[in-house]
């Protein structure tokens, strides 16, 4: 039946000759129906949206893109069902091919269709909700009826007012994020040839595998080989981002016994910015600046961008009012952010865009100056036991400090889950470890009250609250980084400090560490009832 579908997709292709997929490989099931919006430069500029449903990527042709505006209706055409691998193709097609030019994932993500989208199909009426890196909210696919009374292609694609509704500035999402959300690249980008494309399982927005990031990697490990000090300045542009002071050192040793420049700081966020942006997007996220290198004052914490702040940065109002927070969407920003010399990212643990919902627990583990690692390593895989046991799954990554951070991504319930519950529920679970081992762990941060023990600390699942994000170098010497694990390297033996800014984009291409966390957020109501 899927093949049959596929026919006239295969029909208008020389798949001999175009880098599209024929439709034959095996994709990864997922529990949730999958999209994608890919940015088309083909004979006229338009985004596909392609809906994942009965084994194909059903296709609009959307000749505007999506607008956020409620009252603007895009025309949206109807156009052949894609294999689901096609959600992973970003690419240039062959001139002479069918649909020649360009291919840059936009946008992708999950949707959730407001009843059953077969007969919403047939009566030409789809009501669906979008969870994706950009779009959001509900939406709505209406077929049109020719004047004779008949359907046909051409339907229309209309935002419908919710919380993600922005009237008024429909277009402004397009001309603001012109990059891909696998690659970073824009569609000139693309078309011009620069840098091979990701490959992603499925449109899970899954972590990138060895093969898909060691090019960018080897890339960028070059080109900071070959920036010697009579060159730097020359060279000083990273993601179209001017860098200045490119040689000033902010972190004096590297282990090395060389310093670690704001030009390095700047291309290592650009190697790993596509596996960091996942767990950044869409957040409020506080800097941690040392505009003169981290062992020289000024060194502070910025949760809110003052005036002349780069544009690449976004600026987020969040409830309560007050200024603005910094938030990084984009490739770039990490960039604009090196430009500022930031050393640390500490975003919030909101859900992308919700920073009224929590999006993930976060338990942090804190030895101070008290007992060994291999105690740190014990306290990690003893909350690892009980979050399995709440139905949750959790994942691991060193701090780029003494401890460890194990972190549980949580399922969007549409307001069923708060703070409140994400607070308690950490508290809850930290109360119980202490309990069973009053003699290794601590509920308080007070030095007087540890007295050797490990500090579970649940405070960073509240309103605002924030952790470090992965691969965020630290302000310490010698660059650490907080680096994704493998529950398999959670054992005695870890070093926490093992990664830095120098070794850690070439260690990521060796790992497959967290590459389903996008796939394993579970529902908190659910983990409170089963908490023990």
């Amino acid at each position: 039946m899927i093949e049959t579908r596929l026919d006239s997709y295969r029909a208008k292709r020389d798949l001999s000759r175009t880098p599209e997929p024929a439709g034959q490989g095996a994709v990864r099931p997922a529990k949730r129906l999958r999209f994608v919006v890919q940015k088309h430069a083909a004979r006229r500029l338009h985004y596909d949206l392609r809906l994942e449903l009965d084994g194909v990527l059903l296709s609009w042709a959307v000749a505007k893109g999506p607008s956020f505006d409620p009252a603007e209706r895009r025309l949206a055409v109807r156009t052949e069902d894609h294999p689901l691998d096609y959600g992973d193709f970003e690419g240039k097609i062959p001139e002479g091919q069918y649909g020649a030019g360009a291919v840059m994932i936009w946008d992708r993500g999950y949707w959730r269709p407001e009843g059953d989208p077969r007969i919403m199909l047939e009566h030409g009426k789809l009501r669906f909700t979008l969870d994706g890196v950009r779009l959001k909210g509900g939406w709505a696919l209406v077929q049109m009826t020719r004047r004779s009374g008949a359907r046909g292609r051409d339907w229309l694609l209309i935002k419908r007012r919710d919380a993600w509704a922005a009237p008024g500035e429909g277009a402004a999402l397009l001309h603001t994020l012109t990059t891909s959300v696998a690659s970073g690249r824009t569609v000139e980008e693309i078309a011009a040839g620069q840098r091979p494309a990701p490959r992603r399982d499925g449109v899970t927005r899954s972590c990138r595998s060895a093969e898909r990031m060691a090019d960018e990697i080897k890339r960028t490990a070059s080109a900071a080989a070959g920036a010697g000090s009579s060159g730097r300045a020359a060279q000083a542009q990273v993601l179209g981002v001017a860098i200045t002071h490119p040689d000033r050192a902010l972190w004096p040793d590297d282990g090395r016994g060389q310093p670690i420049s704001k030009l390095d700081l700047a291309r290592y966020l650009e190697a790993v910015g596509p596996w960091m942006l996942r767990h950044v997007q869409g957040r409020p996220c506080a800097l941690v600046r040392a505009p003169n290198g981290v062992l020289a004052p000024p060194r502070f914490l910025q949760r809110h961008p003052g005036r002349g702040a780069p544009a690449q940065i976004t600026r987020v109002a969040v409830t309560g009012g007050g200024p603005p927070c910094f938030q990084l969407d984009r490739l770039d920003a990490l960039a604009a952010a090196a430009q500022l010399a930031a050393v640390e990212f500490h975003p919030w643990n909101c859900r992308p865009l919700q920073p009224e919902v929590p999006g993930r627990l976060v338990i942090d583990l804190d030895p101070g100056d008290g007992p060994p690692f291999e105690s740190v390593v014990k306290a990690a895989l003893a909350v690892k036991d009980r979050l399995e046991g709440a139905g949750l799954v959790p994942y691991c990554k060193t701090t780029g400090g003494k401890g460890l951070h194990v972190v549980a991504p949580l399922a969007d319930e549409k307001g069923k889950t708060t703070w409140a519950m994400a607070k308690s529920f950490a508290r809850r679970l930290c109360q119980a470890l202490a309990a069973d081992a009053p003699q290794a762990y601590v509920l308080s941060a007070s030095l007087d009250q540890r007295q050797g023990r490990i500090f579970l600390d649940y405070l960073r699942n509240d309103w605002a609250a924030t952790a470090v994000t992965p691969l965020s170098p630290r302000a310490r010497p010698f660059a650490p980084v907080s680096f994704p694990l493998a529950w398999n390297q959670v054992r005695a033996g870890l070093d926490p400090q093992a990664w830095t800014l120098r070794t850690a984009a070439t260690a990521l291409v060796s790992t497959a560490a967290w590459a389903d966390y996008l796939d394993a957020e579970r529902p908190l109501s659910d983990a409170l009832h089963r908490l023990t």
